[in-house]
C-alpha cells in the first residue's frame, strides 16, 4: 500500500503545466497550482528567462489564458497555457 501511495505522489509531482508569456518572451512551467476550484490561486513556477523557481498568484481566464503576479517583484504578466 505504501508503494502505491508513493507512486501516486511521484506521478503527481512530475506533472507540470507549460505555457508562454509573450510579454516576457519566455516559457513558463507551472509546478504547483492550488486553484481551489475557482480558477485562481497560488502557484510555484519556473521562469525560463531567469532560470529560477518562483512563487506567485495565477488568475486564469476561460480558454487557458491568465495573469501571473510574482510574489517577490509584484510584477504581473499575461501567460498563455497549453491545454
Amino acid at each position: 500500500m505504501k508503494a502505491l501511495i508513493y507512486i501516486f505522489f511521484l506521478a503527481t509531482t512530475l506533472l507540470a503545466w507549460d505555457g508562454y508569456s509573450y510579454e516576457k518572451g519566455t516559457h513558463i512551467e507551472i509546478e504547483t497550482y492550488d486553484h481551489k476550484g475557482v480558477g485562481e490561486g497560488s502557484i510555484e513556477y519556473y521562469d525560463y528567462s531567469d532560470g529560477e523557481y518562483k512563487t506567485g498568484y495565477l488568475d486564469m481566464y476561460p480558454g487557458g489564458n491568465g495573469v501571473i503576479t510574482d510574489d517577490e517583484s509584484g510584477e504581473s504578466f499575461e501567460v498563455e497555457m497549453e491545454p
